[in-house]
């Protein structure tokens, strides 16, 4: 059971694809009448698979005998230069094939490939012959010796997983929880992230021990048998041996001693993924008991889903303060770092490197207990985790097993992200791209696509914890620190990646994969040192959003394409090069090339050569691409999202692989042969823009072209045509847009400036019931909208600059009962003629949640009215309101001038109860009713120039939470009694008003927590008689003033001491004022941007609460603190968190 559980080795998946290359009919017909260059692969064919199958010994053994990593370094290097050589017979079979010439042999190429190819072999030969002299054997794979679990409390406690525990006892409380008299609960996180602890914690629990009559803890790890896992919880349970042999037999004793009770089981440390034995298992617990509650603890979603009940618990990295509780617990004797300040620094910041991981922060913790030079801790704080003492770091065998347990094609698949710097956030399509370019993707037998395998391994090595998610929309994912670490540890000497303040490059023949940091080299000789990896693979760019753009000059490209014939991707993002060397065809391996924010702006002829290029990104000022780019017949992915592009190069049908082109532009002498051209393009997917569609000249009207409608992975479709092109012929037009009819998959259209009468038919058809966006735009010919009531998902709608539609009707809702059931956003905007909205009868839009009405003029009448679902109403223009739309419980956005008879409706609209209004470019219509929003959370007043004060006696609305004044110039004066009559103001934001000069009378309300002011000169130069110091709730504090004189801030006793968030942007401030900060006790983040003459912090004044330090565009202080290693650095070390940044854009 166990060997089943443990992954190939990392070097099987790599001879795989040398076996497949070698099996390849293309390859095979290639090599006849090449007797000898096919007689040295059938041997180094045999060669390989003699070395394959010692593989999973010698990656155990490595570890521990030195002499056998270097056997398995050297091993792996071979085959790299033997797939290299495979690759270029590979690339001439391709271009015999794309030009239709006979394979015959060429006295040149095959002179040089024989040499090539019996220099390896001698090699491989060699390597083969002192396996034996290793001791390697045939092996099926061991799992490395690891501590069993128990569950004994922690002896130092557990730090920060009181919630957690809660959660789960929710989750065991929850409705629904059990199946069948089973509740499973899994908690899922990495390894070393505290999912046993945790387990512990509630397995100690007293509500256990007093609700459950029995319970039992059970180890799993590898040894998953659920006979054995059963026997166990028996023995725990009778606190005797049992004896039994069969399962049936212990089933009925567990039934007997089960029988009618209540259980709590703990299966630590889950990796087994097949559901059938999970199912099986589970069996095994449906033993009669009234009540069983089961923890499973794994680092596995696939074994989560396989055993659970109710949703998983995702266990989360420790806070840094409660990271740094459990440091603390374990590193300092008596439990308490304050008797050593300058260890309690240093620890500080080796906590933060262990980014909330209580795995690493114990085992660092432990190293130090009984060290009290800070030189040793120092050490410890600038090694890497391989170099910490082996007998006492569980940190690195704990996330190796991760590793261990990895099928050979996810192995190289993760090791080689450690490519990617830490904290880099990537995307699942975009690393799976590279991925594809380095062969990394198997070729199932069935259907499925190279991307769609490398999107199913990035989901499993999510699965296992090894990605995690960083932002909300789940597009962008990161390797926590020390998995990284993991990553670049098992890469070895054959990943590297080039980082700010590298002093010793290690780069050797055996380096095949390299990125760069961009950051401040010396550019002229910044690669030189890279030229010793002959074998380069991957030259890739990685930069953060605000590195500084640093300048590549053109000679460097030009070495790096003679130098390194070998790549496979080729990423020349952000760098400052306009040009491509015409012989990038040298790069005959090349699969991956991406040149997007340079300034290159055409592509040779040569690229046509590439005859392996998957990827193709583009920059923005590409506007064509050669004439002969059909010949990349292995393209995939040509993404011209950014590029300028006035047309298409001919013959593009002949790019079967295709699969993402962004944006397709009809040049101006089209004579309808590209647009046919697309119609070959089946496998197109994801987003397609069609531009410049007035170019297309001929269409059959007779026939019906099939372009889109055979697309069935196109999810989004734009179709534009030039703004006033002038159609001569609309019904031409309108057969054209007939003929552009996607497939139904599609989810999202957009139509613009479309100049037929009407739409056709199968705009609108219910058919599309995937369809969920809809715009469409400037079409000013079209006198009625489509049926677009009938498609049953649609939920967003935006109808913008129809010029002759005059009403909306029966033809907009369709033949359906219920229109527009799914719509929850609906836009028009710019109907100048619109002036009737003919209601549809019974149930419409009853999920509309938002619905905007912009710069309509001649609209009135009716309006929908029973809109059980709307939250927000926004109107733009000068029009009359109808007195319905004023009714609804919603919010209100106004814009410009409203109605006067509608003033007193909105003065007691019940609209105004608990919600938010905003109010934009006049505010003189509605300021009488403002003393009325009694019920108002949030108001927000921006860009009104005739508001000069408030209503005399202020406003009266003791709900209202949050008040945003933005660019009111005229307005001098705050609402009056605000200290009272706005008892929840907990935010008061304050932007471009300049004449505003103090706040009224009683100061702000005690209940203000966050205060933000901004171009408010004259209220600045008032700033002591603000009254902070009384505004005990208040934690966040900004300023931002660009012209004022002053240069120290701020002044004693100007802001309070309770204040943790401080953000100062003073463009002539010179100092920081110590009186003033003395007195910010709990102060933790510290923000300064823009203050470019300030040269020095006050290091020895700043709070020792202080966790996060963010300098951004201080052109001093950035040279005073910037260098990681300079003096000035050092003396603020102690601050876990900094970051130092400047503008990009700025020199």
């Amino acid at each position: 059971m166990a060997g089943a559980l443990v992954g190939g080795a990392f070097l099987s998946a790599f001879l795989q694809v040398a076996f497949d290359r070698l099996a390849s009919r293309d390859f095979l017909d290639f090599l006849k009448g090449r007797k000898d260059i096919d007689g040295s692969l059938k041997k180094l064919k045999k060669l390989l698979r003699s070395a394959n199958v010692v593989l999973v010994d010698a990656e155990e053994k490595q570890y521990t005998n030195p002499s056998v990593k270097e056997w398995l370094d050297e091993l792996k290097h071979a085959v790299y230069v033997a797939d290299d050589i495979l690759d270029e017979i590979g690339y001439e079979a391709l271009r015999c094939k794309v030009s239709g010439l006979i394979p015959t042999s060429v006295v040149l190429f095959d002179t040089r490939i024989k040499s090539e190819l019996e220099t390896i072999l001698n090699e491989l030969e060699s390597l083969t012959k002192e396996k034996d002299d290793l001791g390697l054997e045939k092996v099926a794979g061991g799992v490395p010796p690891r501590p069993l679990t128990n569950f004994l409390p922690e002896e130092y406690g557990v730090f920060g997983r009181d919630n957690d525990m809660e959660a789960i006892f929710q989750k065991f409380e929850s409705d629904n929880a059990a199946v069948n008299g089973l509740c499973v609960v899994p908690i899922v996180g990495m390894g070393g992230i505290g999912k046993t602890t945790l387990a512990r914690l509630i397995y100690n629990d007293k509500r256990v021990e007093e609700y459950f009559d029995l319970k039992a803890w059970v180890c799993v790890s590898e040894n998953f048998d659920s006979f054995k896992i059963a026997k166990a919880i028996f023995e725990q349970v009778t606190s005797s041996a049992c004896d039994f042999q069969d399962i049936s037999l212990l089933q009925d004793k567990m039934k007997e001693k089960f029988m009618g009770k209540k259980i709590f089981l703990v299966l630590d440390d889950v990796w087994n993924e097949s559901y059938n034995d999970s199912v099986e298992l589970l069996k095994v617990f449906r033993c009669g008991a009234e009540e069983t509650k089961i923890i499973v603890t794994t680092r596995s979603d696939i074994v989560a889903s396989n055993v659970r009940t109710v949703a998983a618990f995702h266990l989360k990295q420790l806070a840094d303060e409660e990271c740094w509780s459990l440091f603390e617990k374990h590193a300092f004797i008596n439990g308490k770092a304050s008797e050593f300040p300058i260890l309690e620094d240093i620890g500080k910041q080796i906590v933060q490197k262990c980014k909330g991981l209580p795995l690493a922060a114990k085992t660092l913790g432990g190293l130090l207990r009984w060290e009290q030079d800070p030189k040793k801790w120092t050490m410890i704080l600038k090694s890497d985790i391989w170099n910490l003492p082996e007998e006492k770091n569980s940190i690195l065998p704990a996330l190796r097993l991760s590793y261990h347990y990895l099928p050979s094609h996810l192995k190289r698949c993760f090791t080689y992200c450690s490519i990617f710097p830490k904290d880099y956030e990537f995307k699942r399509k975009e690393l799976v791209l590279l991925w594809m370019a380095q062969d990394f993707l198997q070729q199932s037998k069935g259907n499925e696509g190279m991307e769609e395998i490398g999107e199913r391994y990035f989901d499993d090595l999510v699965s296992r914890s090894l990605f995690q998610r960083v932002r909300n929309d789940g597009s962008y994912f990161m390797m926590h620190d020390l998995v990284n670490d993991l990553a670049t540890f098992i890469s070895g000497g054959f990943c590297f990646r080039l980082e700010k303040n590298d002093e010793l490059n290690v780069i050797t023949e055996k380096t095949h994969h390299f990125s760069y940091l961009k950051g401040q080299f010396d550019n002229s000789k910044k690669f030189e040192f890279l030229y010793e990896a002959k074998g380069l693979r991957t030259f890739l760019t990685a930069e953060y959003p605000w590195d500084k753009d640093d300048i590549v000059e053109m000679m460097m490209i030009d070495d790096l394409l003679e130098k390194f014939k070998t790549l496979r991707v080729l990423s020349l993002s952000s760098m400052r090069i306009w040009e491509l060397p015409n012989f990038v065809d040298n790069l005959k391996h090349l699969r991956y090339l991406n040149i997007r924010n340079t300034e290159i702006k055409h592509m040779p002829d040569s690229l046509c050569n590439l005859y392996y290029l998957q990827t193709l990104i583009l920059s923005l000022f590409i506007t064509k691409l050669p004439t002969n780019t059909s010949k990349l017949i292995n393209l995939r992915h040509l993404d011209n999202s950014e590029a300028e592009m006035e047309e298409m190069p001919p013959q593009m049908g002949k790019l079967k692989n295709l699969k993402k082109l962004p944006v397709f532009g009809v040049g101006k002498h089209d004579d309808g042969s590209s647009i046919k051209e697309l119609g070959e393009l089946q496998h197109l997917s994801g987003k397609l823009s069609l531009l410049n569609l007035e170019n297309v000249q001929c269409i059959n009207k007779d026939t019906t072209e099939v372009i889109l409608k055979n697309k069935q992975d196109l999810s989004k479709l734009e179709l534009e045509w030039k703004h006033g092109h002038g159609a001569e012929d609309s019904e031409k037009e309108r057969i054209l847009l007939e003929q552009l009819c996607p497939c139904t998959n599609l989810n999202s259209l957009t139509i613009t400036n479309y100049e037929g009468t009407s739409f056709p038919k199968w705009l609108g058809d219910s058919s599309f019931s995937k369809m969920v966006s809809i715009e469409l735009r400037n079409c000013d010919n079209c006198f009625s909208l489509p049926p677009l009531g009938q498609l049953p998902d649609l939920k967003s709608l935006r109808i913008e600059c129809f010029g002759k539609i005059s009403s909306l009707g029966p033809e907009f809702y369709g033949n359906t009962i219920n229109p527009f059931r799914a719509l929850e956003c609906l836009t028009f905007k710019n109907m100048p003629e619109w002036q009737e909205w003919d209601i549809s009868k019974g149930e419409v839009f009853t999920c509309l949640r938002e619905l905007y009405i912009h710069n309509c003029p001649k609209l009135s009448g009716d309006l929908p009215v029973q809109l059980p679902s709307l939250t927000k109403l926004d109107i733009i223009g000068d029009f009359r309101v109808p007195t319905s739309l004023l009714d609804f419980s919603i919010r209100l956005h106004f814009s410009g001038r409203l109605a006067a008879q509608h003033r007193k409706r909105v003065q007691y609209s019940p609209a105004l109860h608990g919600k938010s209004v905003e109010i934009e470019l006049g505010v003189c219509s509605i300021l009488p009713c403002l003393s009325e929003f009694a019920f108002v959370t949030h108001l927000k007043l921006f860009w009104c120039p005739d508001l000069v004060s408030f209503p005399s006696g202020g406003l009266c609305a003791p709900n209202l939470s949050q008040i945003l004044i933005e660019y009111c110039e005229n307005l001098k004066s705050l609402p009056e009694g605000m200290h009272t009559l706005l008892p929840s103001l907990v935010c008061l934001e304050l932007l471009g008003c300049p004449k505003l000069n103090s706040f009224p009378e009683g100061g702000l309300p005690s209940s203000l927590e966050s205060l933000f002011i901004d171009k408010c000169d004259a209220l600045f130069s008032h700033r002591m008689q603000w009254g902070l110091q009384d505004l005990h709730s208040l934690r966040s504090f900004t300023i931002f003033d660009r012209w004022n004189e002053l240069e120290s801030f701020p002044e004693d006793a100007l802001l309070p001491p309770n204040l943790t968030d401080l953000c100062i942007s003073l463009s002539n401030l010179k100092s920081l004022n110590g009186k003033g900060f003395q007195h910010l006790t709990s102060l933790k983040h510290l923000k300064i941007w823009s203050c470019s003459h300030l040269d020095c912090l006050l290091e020895d004044v700043l709070a020792t609460s202080l966790c996060e330090l963010d300098i951004y565009n201080c052109h001093f202080l950035i040279e005073r603190y910037g260098n990681e290693k300079g003096e000035g650095r050092v003396k603020i070390a102690h601050i876990p968190r900094i970051s130092i940044r400047r503008d990009p854009f700025c020199p």
